[in-house]
């Protein structure tokens, strides 16, 4: 091959891969058939949420942070599972809405506290008898109790020498 030839050879190469990089990039954003992409519910309501909390029984077993409920509503547990406060990491729309609709699919499976003898979460399964507007009244109204934190950095503590 000529000298002349080597870099014309080089430019061909170079192109030839940064398109494979395009195609690779344009084809990983293709959704697949479970994909959430396209998949937008209608906005939610805080204050109907929270009536929708209470009126489903939700409070039975679950608690607010920063919310009290009328002491008519509440009925407590043995088990209160938590909700809302600080979290060093964001609780996303689809989190919270596969919590309501599925929640076995997102329960500590680990504490057998919160799993039936089969191993599915103890929370009952609402999607019989709750509408698509009550759930996201209930997800704007729960998102609305979340704070995210940055968590504690400490230098020392990791292990790295501070100046």
């Amino acid at each position: 091959m000529k000298e002349s030839q080597k870099p014309t050879l080089v430019i061909i190469v170079l192109v030839i891969a940064l398109i494979a990089c395009i195609s690779l990039f344009f084809a990983s954003k293709i959704p697949s058939e479970n994909s959430p992409v396209g998949f937008i519910l209608p906005p939610g309501d805080a204050t109907a949420g929270q009536r929708t909390f209470a009126q489903l029984n939700c409070i039975q077993c679950h608690s607010v942070a920063g919310v009290t409920f009328q002491d008519s509503e509440t009925v407590t547990s043995d088990l209160m599972v938590p909700l809302g406060g600080a979290l060093h990491k964001v609780k996303t729309y689809g989190q919270l809405a596969t919590a309501i609709i599925h929640p076995s699919e997102s329960i500590l499976k680990a504490d057998d506290r919160y799993v039936d003898t089969s191993g599915n979460s103890l929370m009952p399964d609402y999607t019989a008898v709750m509408t698509v507007q009550q759930m996201t009244n209930i997800i704007t109204f729960l998102q609305e109790h979340y704070d995210i934190v940055k968590p504690a950095y400490d230098p020392q503590g990791m292990g790295y020498p501070y100046y």
